[in-house]
């Protein structure tokens, strides 16, 4: 995630300081994820995203609002900005607010525009965190102590702060359904997540890999979810391909990348056509294909591991109309 943001080079702590430090009255993030359903819109076409966000009660706007484009985003969040950029970023919005009376207290939003709602559910998953609590202001929305993180069509929302944990979430939720509530998006859904079987699913794991999936270069939009299994979780994937004929190529080229870096091919006899496994630093890889779909296992712990969830896997596939 993009942190705590700072307005100049002092300000390099991305958690506040002590009331008073010199720096405090300049370091807030509140992360919130807002996803704009549809293809990609040109940067200057996103401007006023920010229009469905006013200030909360008993706060004031602090300074101007921030645009970035793509070749300006470094700027606001330099060491991060790549995942963005390689998401389909489109352009960032980002407002400053600050307690009336007090200085000190600052809320900031980030309007993240993805191009697409897929793009910025990649961005949103990655950035999860391990504290999060699910949230029902959208579908795919958390929380942790002092921020809030949402994905609304195309825009991902930060929303960070430097409230005590626990006191502003109140004002926090009201920032981010004003937001829900005064931006229109196109409804849309992520439907690769329905084709994943329920059975043993670690809730709100599921993510998405925009690019280089599991270190390979060819494997892109790849959504994935965790499943509990004896040992530890195993994770599954789903990737679309251009044709049944992709799918099957990418299978076979996903096999030989896992054989060529130390991995050790095993004989499987589940039932799933032209699957693959290999075992590689002492996990489970397997990965098939399902007309234009590459399915998979990634790191089980233990070899039944896998075999059974992608069975399980293969099963919902074939399931699917």
């Amino acid at each position: 995630m993009s942190g705590l943001m700072t307005k100049n080079d002092e300000c390099t702590n991305r958690q506040p300081t002590s009331p008073g430090a010199r720096c405090w009255a300049k370091i807030v993030a509140i992360l919130m994820g807002l996803v704009l359903v549809g293809s990609s819109i040109a940067w200057g076409q996103t401007a006023n995203a920010m229009v469905g966000i006013k200030p909360p009660d008993g706060f004031k706007a602090s300074g101007a609002l921030e645009t970035f484009g793509p070749d300006t985003l470094y700027e606001k969040i330099n060491g991060q900005a790549e995942l963005y950029l390689s998401a389909g970023f489109v352009s960032l919005e980002s407002q400053w607010y600050e307690a009336v009376g007090d200085a000190n207290t600052i809320i900031e939003v980030n309007v993240y525009h993805m191009g697409s709602l897929v793009n910025a559910f990649s961005v949103f998953s990655r950035q999860r965190r391990d504290s999060a609590q699910t949230i029902d202001v959208t579908p795919l929305a958390y929380q942790t102590d002092s921020t809030v993180y949402l994905v609304h069509g195309p825009f991902y929302v930060e929303i960070l702060s430097t409230l005590p944990p626990g006191t502003g979430h109140s004002l926090l939720m009201q920032l981010a359904e004003q937001f829900v509530r005064n931006t229109p998006v196109a409804k849309a859904d992520l439907l690769l997540l329905d084709l994943f079987p329920p059975e043993r699913l670690v809730k709100g794991s599921a993510s998405m890999i925009a690019g280089d999936a599991f270190g390979f270069e060819g494997l892109d939009n790849v959504f994935l979810v965790a499943y509990d299994t004896e040992g530890g979780h195993s994770t599954a994937y789903v990737s679309r391909r251009k044709t049944a004929a992709d799918a099957r190529a990418l299978v076979n080229e996903l096999y030989r990348f896992f054989a060529q870096y130390g991995g050790t091919p095993v004989e499987t006899t589940i039932p799933i056509e032209g699957v693959r496994m290999i075992e590689i630093m002492g996990t489970f890889e397997v990965m098939f294909s399902y007309k234009d779909y590459v399915a998979g296992v990634h790191e089980a712990p233990g070899r039944k591991q896998a075999e059974k969830i992608a069975v399980l896997l293969a099963g919902s596939l074939t399931a699917k109309p």
